[in-house]
């Protein structure tokens, strides 16, 4: 039985740990973009923690498949699984894009942006630890799905401000560094996209178990 299971079976944890390593992906993105030189032993690190998800995935999936009886549905488990691994992932493709386009600082429109997901997965955490008692909590859980959309939402207009700003001919910004930006920009969307995907995912998981 998986180490994070003390009295049998706690699936929640298991979603818990899971967004967990979410946060602890973007706290230490946020970290390596600290100051104006990106820190490339931080970016490294996230390529670890993208490993620990992955081994999660795995444990979570062995357990919800040998489970006799389930507080939810299976599929609706494992779809909840797969939305937190794929947030993890997807922070960990904006280092990867740091590595290949070989990045080394940081601009306003990053700094913000990984602040929203920072902000986002802190959300997703408390939206989590809800989600054990989701047939009471459901109004409190509806109320952080707002929320995180809305991060998502302001994360989509950043994000547009950005790329407009990175096309600006007045702004005389090399070829070559419009392809760096723009596709650090578009993972970095993508990561708020994946934390509004796990908020949407939960809540229709109560939807569909109630």
């Amino acid at each position: 039985m998986s180490s994070f299971f003390t009295k049998g079976p706690d699936y929640f944890s298991m979603f818990e740990k899971g967004i967990g390593i979410s946060n602890k992906a973007a706290a230490t993105l946020q970290a390596a973009f600290a100051d104006s030189e990106i820190d490339g032993d931080e970016i490294k690190k996230l390529k670890d923690i993208e490993h620990e998800g992955d081994r999660h995935v795995h444990q979570s999936a062995k357990l919800i498949s040998e489970s006799f009886i389930t507080p939810i549905d299976r599929a609706d488990m494992m779809n909840m699984v797969d939305a937190i691994e794929a947030l993890t992932d997807s922070i960990d493709e904006v280092a990867n894009q740091v590595y290949m386009m070989r990045i080394t600082r940081k601009d306003k429109p990053t700094e913000k942006m990984i602040g929203l997901i920072v902000e986002a997965c802190g959300r997703l955490i408390t939206m989590i630890s809800a989600f054990k008692q989701f047939k009471k909590d459901h109004g409190k859980i509806h109320e952080i799905c707002i929320a995180v959309n809305h991060i998502e939402e302001e994360g989509d207009a950043l994000y547009t401000r950005a790329l407009r700003d990175l096309f600006d001919p007045e702004n005389e910004v090399g070829a070559i560094e419009i392809i760096r930006r723009q596709h650090l920009y578009d993972s970095l969307e993508n990561a708020l996209d994946c934390c509004e995907d796990v908020a949407d995912i939960m809540e229709q998981t109560i939807i569909s178990n109630t």
